[in-house]
């Protein structure tokens, strides 16, 4: 255990002991985070924040009440217990409730970097430049922010659990733009800072603003697409905020309700939720401190089974697959290291079989619009492109979308042997770049 993981393992032991409730839970976040933002091709803004927040859950009978605090000295840490335990007090009987989870092993991974810790406001400063350069010496504009950030979770229960676990995260955007309309983005995350490649990440995005410059329009109607990992990132994120969680799935608000073990999806499409596979990012256990188990949930296109708490493993009587929130939460479970497994195709190859198709680099402003097909509404941003006899010819202006996601990962045509993180170091989703023969476009956005 680091310096950081016991001091973070003691203030969630002292708070556990300091109430006279029937069951206790503490969790404690410590993080260190800096951010560098840049706009007009120049730095305008450095800051750095240091906080950690306490959550005591108490339970009293089937009752639960939850209070936080980020003060850390005993008195705040009594009175943060006792406000718990007045809540549980007065908090509604709930008959389902199992009680805190009993301990069990968690399997622990180094998933802290010292580069990324040492990475300080001159080495940001320094990868800034090297973005903006991409864009300035091309007459563009770059905006955007690198920041690094270091997490300390920490999980303690009056049954005996007692578990702490460090990570650390580099997260890069640029947006480049020129005079006649174009725009391009590129974005980086991972663990690691020194795998940060910045001059490579502006060249990116600044060789998308030079190639979308004076788009043009696009009929609505049905089209192949093929997208960047951007933009498949927020078809898989949508799809766990309505469909992964075992609460949705039993409340039948899941497209997976009710159908385990049928055809959902493209043969190609495997997504899983595995914290504890060599690439993933942040803690091997729940906010509950249990462990975080591999979860198919979708195999091979067959719906698998959604990922549990100690709650709904309860409710639904199934195994905790270590997926808690932290209490209380409107979501139940969630799966927070998500992936899509890789296939075998480059994005350019992708690109190359589409007879006439648009190309996506990323989505903007997605919503739900029906839950259980996954009817997601929003609009294409920064790199949009047609394709024609397997090249990218002209720029488009950005396009409006009404799909259905299940139904598009139905008729899945390439999958991009190369991944990427896209997302926060606490919930990154690990994708490939997809290509799909139908995708709904209605109109342009501008």
């Amino acid at each position: 255990m680091s310096e950081r993981e016991d001091f973070a393992r003691d203030i969630a032991a002292r708070a556990v002991e300091m109430t006279d409730a029937e069951q206790t839970e503490a969790v404690v976040a410590a993080s260190d985070v800096a951010l560098t933002r840049f706009a007009n091709n120049r730095i305008h803004q450095n800051v750095a924040e240091t906080d950690v927040q306490v959550s005591v859950r108490a339970v009293i009978g089937t009752r639960q009440g939850v209070a936080s605090t980020n003060h850390l000295d005993h008195d705040s840490l009594a009175a943060c217990s006792e406000a718990a335990a007045r809540a549980a007090a007065s908090a509604p009987d709930d008959p389902d409730f199992p009680g805190l989870p009993e301990p069990r092993a968690v399997t622990q991974a180094d998933r802290a970097r010292d580069t990324t810790i040492a990475f300080d406001a001159r080495s940001r400063a320094l990868a800034v430049r090297s973005i903006i350069d991409q864009s300035d010496s091309r007459g563009l504009t770059a905006a955007g922010a690198v920041r690094a950030a270091t997490h300390t979770l920490a999980v303690a229960n009056s049954l005996g659990v007692d578990v702490a676990a460090t990570n650390t995260g580099v997260k890069a955007t640029v947006l480049s733009s020129g005079s006649h309309g174009g725009s391009g983005w590129a974005s980086f995350t991972g663990p690691d800072a020194s795998e940060l490649a910045a001059p490579a990440l502006g060249d990116e995005a600044a060789t998308l603003a030079e190639r979308s410059a004076d788009p043009g329009e696009l009929e609505p109607g049905r089209y192949e697409v093929v997208l960047a990992p951007e933009a498949v990132a927020d078809i898989v994120d949508f799809l766990a905020y309505v469909g992964f969680s075992a609460r949705a799935v039993t409340e039948g608000r899941s497209f997976m309700s009710g159908r385990t073990g049928e055809k959902v999806m493209s043969d190609s499409i495997t997504i899983l939720d595995d914290a504890l596979a060599d690439h993933a990012m942040g803690p091997t256990f729940d906010f509950e401190g249990m462990p975080k188990r591999r979860v198919a949930l979708v195999e091979a296109g067959i719906a698998g089974r959604p990922v549990t708490d100690s709650y709904w493993a309860a409710r639904t009587g199934s195994d905790n697959t270590g997926h808690a929130l932290p209490a209380p939460n409107p979501y139940g479970p969630m799966p927070m290291n998500l992936e899509i497994a890789a296939g075998d195709a480059t994005l350019d190859e992708l690109v190359a079989s589409v007879k006439r198709g648009v190309y996506v680099t990323r989505f903007h402003y997605v919503n739900v619009e029906e839950p259980v097909p996954v009817v997601l509404t929003g609009m294409t941003r920064d790199g949009t492109f047609l394709i024609e006899d397997g090249r990218l010819t002209r720029p488009l202006k950005n396009l409006r979308f009404t799909q259905g996601m299940v139904d598009a990962l139905c008729d899945v045509r390439g999958v991009t042997s190369e991944r990427r993180f896209v997302g926060s170091e606490m919930g990154a989703s690990y994708v490939p770049g997809l290509a799909l023969g139908s995708f709904a476009f209605t109109g342009q956005t501008g």
